[in-house]
């Protein structure tokens, strides 16, 4: 493939915003699952305490 010359600085600042929104999108889906697994554990948790008493 040819290099035309396209890396303008519209295209640079285009490709800076993707790959921002990608890594908050990703922070997004650790936080959710983070969230999810924390839930998790206070209902096991939750659970056994009311076997106990």
């Amino acid at each position: 493939m040819a290099n035309l010359g396209f890396d303008t600085r519209a295209v640079k600042i285009v490709r800076t915003r993707a790959r921002r929104d990608a890594h908050v999108q990703r922070a997004q889906q650790m936080l959710v699952a983070a969230g999810l697994a924390s839930l998790c554990v206070v209902a096991v948790a939750g659970v056994f305490l009311g076997q106990v008493l």
